[in-house]
């Protein structure tokens, strides 16, 4: 890894020396330029600008356009400087005003940037203007992230974005999108500068700490399914994190912070731009060892084991990511390694009781934690020939995958009757066996490439029409796989199958898109349409069409938008081989429904969305009601996975920012109601109420620069009370302990002419014990309460020069309280947690 970001440095010093010569002559014409600016000179400065426009590069490019506008303003053109900025903003969508510039200057830039067509680019896979994109968004500026005390990407989006919360399904960092979630970030697109983050064997991508937040220029979030863009994961929004360019940086910041429960984080960026050439390279780490709590087993909401938890710890290991971004010209090559470590305060699924992770044998030096070892690259070129666009993208990823989790640190009587095991392994296993824990890994490889063309057919005063094609293939296969059962915390039982080979397989995809964006005056269509093909590792294909459409009217100071949009997300590649992994353990005892093909899940969408601009100066809103119906989701019962929830959820989002001189505020919130029901091959069960997910949440950030230097920040959330579900384990073991011994006992009478007395008599008890627990199919799940949580935030900035102190502290009341997801109990969340850290720019 050294070695890859010491020859991308010393390529970078090379290039540079070799245009230095070249870069310093224009760098003269533009302080000449500034000189006669600044003593009034306007005409002869605009003179040797204009005269060397189209040679400049890019950098040296902005800032003429910088003072190109400034002279206009000089000669009160407003329009002529309205186009300069533009032109600025053109070259580089993320340009930021100093607080040196002209007020006239800076309120222009800011009203143009809120308009701009190139500061958004994810909602259409095109460059477009925020309120023209066919969906809601949420863009989250990199002041918003200095704002908002966030940790990691998980609190930041849960802190802007309308519709996201928190869900704590205890093996990982996880959120939740208008409340559909899994056990694992799995129905959310994350990208990195358009690059795919999501594993292609779970389709996970955690928004933890193996993300660094102080890379990035921008977040832009699409607040609803976009398969019609992106495929499959898209299911419910899509994230993209977008960079900061090498000029954005011109040289070397640096960050190191300590905090208390083990927090230590270091953070390195270095960027510079030599003629067209654009580099940033980037590096961060976070070790959490965590905050140790005592945890009664009423506390977890299960009842089962009480003691000591560990909450918010990342592993021994710190997590961490480290990348580069080289654009020369028209090519652009991204490359990003991150590694994930995620200790699980509970055990897993259903159990939800405290252990001791200390006990359990190690794989690889790795005890119980989900880990991930991830590499992206792509390489992409793109080049313009009059009014089309052609880009070509090539893309590898590679992941090392680990889930190690302990299902229950103590004896559990009858809970063997419900491992799906052989019985040669069944046989090893006692009630009093101690210590059960399951181990999955994979190495997954994926290829893939892309080609995508843009036309516009159309640009005249009333029409403006755009259309793209694109298409995509790639290539995943797992290698070394592995499916472990342990006991008595160091023991491991004997594989009865060869789980390495079964594990393996392969899979292709490949889709076909096209999109379609036209407008007549204040009226936009935007379409799109996308087909996908993928043939599975067992030879099953999956086809999917995903469409959708929007109408957009848009004026000066407001718009409305109304949408529908289809999306799908295909099971994951784990769950269906942990099916199969089921299915061969359990051979001809394997059960029915696990033969069942786990199908693609999909969501059906409808948004109506109202924008406001500037009704109050410094004042944006926006109101979204939007309707999801979301069909086949994935359940998962003890370790196996089934389509069996189907959801109808409906609710109303407010997002609003106001900012004006020194003072900024942003308020997200959301009400949402929902009505879901499972369903198998037996029965339906239809839910109450919505769970895991709060009726009401909403966040609310405030910042105050108090002078030049000293900057305060305070962020405020709030989420109602929710409610879970979880399947009482013990109970179920003894039903299905009753169950075997009823069949046992069955077998036995039927031996006799004239059945014993005190036999018969023990089969009718039995039998009218299990007649009873099995009256009802919910009789064994039981609802916890989860309360709401109020919990404030605040921070603080000071700057000295090139120096910058930071110190922020999160759940500043300390509030203890609690969260749930699927398949666990009550996850106490953590308290009172502080980080300082200091900031040198180079």
């Amino acid at each position: 890894m050294r070695k890859i970001f010491f020859t991308i440095l010393l390529f970078g010093c090379i290039i540079g020396t070799y245009s230095q010569e070249t870069y310093d002559q224009y760098r003269i014409i533009i302080d000449t330029a500034e000189e006669n600016y600044n003593i009034g000179r306007l005409d002869e400065a605009e003179k040797e600008l204009t005269d060397n426009i189209k040679k400049f590069p890019s950098n040296l490019r902005q800032s003429a356009y910088r003072l190109l506008a400034l002279c206009s303003l000089g000669n009160d053109d407003e329009v002529l400087a309205e186009e300069r900025t533009r032109l600025l903003l053109q070259e580089n969508p993320y340009y930021s005003t100093s607080v040196n510039d002209p007020q006239r200057f800076i309120d222009m830039v800011e009203r143009i940037k809120r308009g701009l067509s190139t500061t958004i680019t994810t909602a259409s896979s095109q460059a477009e203007d925020l309120n023209e994109a066919p969906v809601p968004i949420t863009l989250i500026t990199e002041e918003m992230i200095r704002n908002s005390s966030a940790r990691n990407l998980q609190e930041l989006l849960a802190t802007y974005v309308p519709g996201m919360t928190i869900v704590d399904c205890n093996d990982d960092i996880n959120i939740s999108m208008h409340g559909i979630y899994s056990n694992g970030q799995e129905k959310i697109l994350i990208m990195l500068n358009g690059h795919r983050l999501n594993s292609y064997c779970t389709n996970t991508a955690a928004p933890d700490f193996s993300i660094g937040l102080d890379k990035l220029k921008q977040i832009e979030v699409l607040r609803g399914p976009a398969s019609s863009l992106y495929g499959g994961v898209a299911l419910t929004a899509v994230v993209n994190l977008i960079t900061k360019q090498g000029a954005d940086i011109d040289g070397i910041k640096i960050r190191a912070g300590i905090g208390n429960y083990g927090q230590f984080r270091g953070d390195m960026i270095f960027g510079k731009r030599y003629f067209d050439l654009d580099i940033l390279l980037w590096g961060s780490f976070h070790l959490i060892r965590g905050q140790k709590r005592y945890l009664s087993k009423e506390e977890t909401g299960l009842n089962i084991m009480g003691g000591d938890v560990n909450v918010g710890g990342i592993g021994p290991k710190p997590s961490y990511d480290f990348g580069a971004s080289i654009k020369y010209k028209n090519l652009q090559f991204l490359y990003n390694t991150q590694y994930s470590q995620v200790e699980s305060p509970l055990t897993m699924t259903h159990m939800a009781s405290t252990y001791d992770v200390e006990k359990y044998k190690t794989f690889y030096g790795i005890r119980p934690s989900h880990t991930t070892i991830s590499h992206h690259a792509d390489l992409k070129y793109g080049q313009q020939f009059g009014n089309v666009y052609f880009m070509g993208q090539i893309a590898y990823d590679n992941s090392d995958l680990t889930h190690y989790q302990v299902i229950s640190d103590i004896p559990l009587p009858g809970f063997k009757e419900l491992l799906p095991l052989p019985e040669s392994s069944l046989q090893l296993l006692t009630d009093s066996t101690q210590g059960l824990a399951r181990y999955i890994s994979g190495q997954e490889h994926t290829f893939g490439s892309k080609i995508q063309s843009y036309w516009n057919y159309i640009n005249n005063g009333r029409h403006k029409g755009l259309l793209t094609v694109g298409a995509e293939y790639s290539f995943f296969k797992l290698d070394d796989a592995r499916y472990v059962f342990v006991y008595d915390y160091m023991k491991t039982l004997p594989e009865t199958i060869n789980i390495s080979e079964l594990g393996k397989g392969h899979e292709n995809n490949a889709n076909i898109s096209v999109q379609l964006k036209h407008q007549w005056g204040p009226v936009i269509l935007n379409a799109g349409l996308r087909y996908d093909y993928k043939n599975r590792y067992d030879d099953t294909h999956i086809s999917e069409f995903s469409p959708r459409v929007a109408l957009i009217f848009l004026q000066p100071k407001w718009n409305v938008k109304l949408s529908y949009a289809k999306s799908f997300i295909d099971a994951p590649y784990l769950y269906r081989k942990t099916n199969q992994f089921l299915m061969a353990f359990l051979g001809a005892q394997g059960s029915e429904q696990l033969a069942i093909p786990l199908t693609p899940e999909s969501l059906h969408s409808y948004q109506l969305t109202f924008g406001a601009t500037q009704w109050i100066k410094g004042l944006d809103f926006e109101v979204n009601a939007f309707y999801n119906h979301a069909k086949d989701l994935i359940t998962m019962d003890l370790i196996a996975h089934y389509n069996m929830e189907q959801s109808d959820i409906y609710g109303i989002e407010l997002s609003s920012k106001y900012d004006y001189q020194r003072f900024s505020a942003h308020l997200s919130a959301c009400w949402q109601k929902t009505k879901s029901f499972s369903h198998n091959n037996m029965s339906t069960y239809t839910y109450p109420t919505a769970l895991n997910m709060p009726e009401f949440s909403t966040n609310l950030t405030f910042a105050w620069r108090t002078t030049e230097q000293l900057k305060l920040h305070t962020h405020l959330a709030f989420c109602s009370k929710q409610i879970s579900e979880h399947l009482d384990v013990i109970k179920y073991a003894k039903y299905r302990t009753a169950l075997t011994k009823l069949s046992e006992l069955y077998a036995i009478l039927n031996t006799f002419e004239v059945p014993p007395a005190e036999l018969l008599a023990e089969y009718n008890a039995l039998r009218h014990f299990v007649n009873g627990e099995a009256s009802g199919e919910r009789y064994f799940y039981k609802d916890i309460k989860v309360d709401p949580y109020f919990v404030v935030d605040i921070g603080a900035s000071y700057t000295i020069g090139k120096l910058e102190l930071n110190l922020n502290i999160n759940n500043l009341l300390n509030n203890k309280y609690s969260l749930s997801g699927a398949c666990t109990g009550l996850v106490p969340q953590k308290g009172l947690w502080f980080m300082f850290d200091i900031a040198y720019k180079f």
